[in-house]
């Protein structure tokens, strides 16, 4: 196999380079990013071209691309690549809303995938952990609506903002300041703030936006109502999300964490019982990152007729919230040597 990766210095494109050899070991690797440099990675260095080099009339096709790469970006590369014979998993939010390229969770709705298919959207980092969750109770119990809390590490800002967040909280707490006085109020060293991105007329960031309407088109309900509230804290990776979800049916509280328990029912997911989400953190992602985190279940007590719920949902926003989702989209038309990497081919 021919593989491309656009963005392999950023953090996804490095998480891509440990998941590749398990998923197709042997492949041929063809490495792209803004210019020519070399990428050093556990010892191992890969040469890194620049993209332009896609453009030249001598380009050479391929079998299979990840893009991870900003929308002005990936709006640019993706037609060459499928001009050039790939099939393409695009991470960024170019074609995620394009009624003719399937946004896709593997093991919610991988089953759009086939081999006509040369195009698929990768959701957003929240959106994947949270219909890892939503799909199997949604089968169960029916789905009236969903609200979500998201409190997202800065690594979804991406590696210079990670950098820099590193290198920062270094200087900030090198003075034993309680109240964190000295800290800047607008950055995200011993802070939460809210979630920046482009906050639009309605009030809404494009972040809340990106997990209202990616829910909906995973799930294929048009009209869930779901409404999200996302900020950032001075995590470096591992999204958490508080999650209050109302069914059309009355919640078995022991019946849904069984459901959530079963890897057939709930593929990628991964159960913590009880509802004090003992075990369940953050940092928990990095100990399962290939799969989405679920607990603190509980009924939610406004709704007296049990159809409410409450829980947690956590996912490495690296990994299973990107590089790995991306990974098993792909399987589909190329079957994983690692079988924990392979897509089930299941339908919401």
């Amino acid at each position: 196999m021919r593989i491309c990766i656009l963005g392999a210095t950023g953090l996804v494109g490095r998480e891509l380079l440990h998941l590749l050899p398990r998923a197709w070991p042997g492949s041929q690797l063809r490495l792209f990013a803004s210019r020519d440099q070399e990428l050093e990675l556990d010892g191992r260095r890969y040469a890194v071209r620049a993209a332009d080099a896609l453009e030249a009339v001598d380009a050479e096709g391929g079998d299979l691309a990840f893009v991870a790469l900003d929308d002005e970006h990936s709006a640019r590369f993706v037609p060459r690549l499928r001009q050039l014979g790939y099939k393409v998993v695009d991470k960024s939010n170019t074609y995620r809303q394009d009624p003719e390229v399937p946004l896709v969770v593997a093991g919610v709705n991988d089953g759009l995938v086939d081999a006509q298919i040369d195009l698929v959207a990768n959701p957003n980092c929240t959106s994947i952990p949270l219909a890892l969750v939503l799909a199997p109770l949604r089968r169960c119990f029916g789905l009236r609506s969903v609200t979500v809390a998201s409190y997202q590490a800065i690594s979804g800002a991406g590696l210079a903002t990670l950098d820099q967040f590193m290198l920062d909280a270094r200087i900030g707490y090198q003075h034993n300041d309680r109240l964190g006085q000295g800290l800047a109020t607008g950055g995200y060293v011993g802070n939460t703030v809210p979630h920046n991105a482009r906050t639009d007329e309605s009030g809404f960031s494009a972040e809340e936006r990106k997990l209202m309407v990616e829910s909906r088109k995973i799930l294929t309900m048009p009209g869930l109502r779901i409404s999200a509230q996302c900020c950032r804290v001075p995590v470096a990776v591992g999204h958490y999300e508080q999650v209050w979800i109302e069914c059309e049916q009355p919640v078995d509280l022991a019946g849904a964490e069984a459901l959530l328990d079963n890897e057939r029912e709930s593929p990628f997911v991964h159960l913590f019982p009880g509802a004090e989400g003992a075990g369940l953190s953050a940092l928990s992602c990095l100990r399962e990152r290939d799969r989405a985190l679920v607990g603190r279940m509980r009924l939610d007590p406004r709704d007296p007729e049990g159809r409410g719920l409450c829980l947690t949902v956590a996912g490495d926003n690296l990994r299973v919230g990107a590089a790995t989702n991306a990974v098993r989209i792909a399987t589909r038309w190329f079957a994983s040597a690692d079988p924990t990497l392979q897509a089930p081919g299941m339908l919401s």
